[in-house]
């Protein structure tokens, strides 16, 4: 099994496959609860992945990786148990999710100093897309209110720790980590916009799943293939 793990082509093939036994048995009524088996079996697969390929020496920074995947596979069974009705399990999975993304960003957390004038756009995006997000899911929140604000900072939080990897990793780290979070907030956003705001967007159980692996694959993916970059890339424009 380990050779399968190694190569980055058969793990990829496997993911898919393990992606796609999921959503069908989340879109097969009668058949959710084997989810409680495939997404565990999607998610540790991942962790997996990670453990036998990582080179990093800083075990520091590989446990922030290695509790921010377990708390993703753990909260992805809570998130089952929540789509029951059950609030507990939903605020449970939400807080995992909250720990999760802050060991991500303290993992790309560097203390390099960088240009405030940089951040403007970036800090201006994040603005926009929270009160937009607030404001149209407001209402319907009520005891989610204070949750909700915390995970979309957190959501922003991350984001800007990706984006200020620019200049301090390789190119393909670089766009491989910030595509997953970007892919991530989709993910969030459709999510967030389906369960407060009872907005019909076709294909959401496919989506949010769908987007959610895709970003998960994509950080890790970006992670493993981080080195310190050698020359300075040009500013991103956001």
């Amino acid at each position: 099994m380990k050779f399968i793990f190694k190569s980055t082509l058969k793990f990829s093939v496997l993911y898919l496959l393990l992606y796609l036994l999921d959503s069908f048995f989340k879109n097969s009524e009668g058949l959710v609860v084997y989810r409680y088996f495939s997404k565990t079996l999607l998610s540790f697969s991942l962790l997996l992945f990670y453990i036998i390929n990582t080179k990093q020496k800083d075990q520091r920074k590989k446990k922030l990786i290695v509790i921010a995947l377990t708390c993703f596979l753990i909260g992805d069974i809570f998130f089952i148990s929540g789509n029951s009705g059950n609030a507990i399990n939903v605020l449970i999975a939400t807080a995992l999710f909250i720990i999760a993304k802050v060991c991500y960003s303290v993992r790309f957390f560097n203390n390099k100093d960088f240009k405030i004038s940089k951040l403007i756009p970036f800090l201006l995006f994040c603005f926009c897309y929270m009160s937009v997000i607030m404001s149209i899911v407001y209402n319907e929140l009520g005891f989610y209110f204070l949750p909700l604000l915390i995970y979309l900072f957190v959501v922003m939080m991350l984001m800007q720790f990706a984006y200020l990897r620019s200049n301090e990793v390789n190119l393909q780290s670089f766009w491989y980590v910030l595509l997953g979070v970007v892919v991530s907030m989709v993910a969030d956003s459709i999510n967030i916009l389906k369960t407060f705001y009872d907005a019909d967007i076709a294909y959401n159980k496919i989506t949010i799943m769908f987007f959610y692996c895709l970003s998960q694959y994509l950080i890790i993916l970006g992670v493993l293939n981080e080195t310190k970059s050698t020359s300075k890339l040009k500013p991103i424009n956001v």
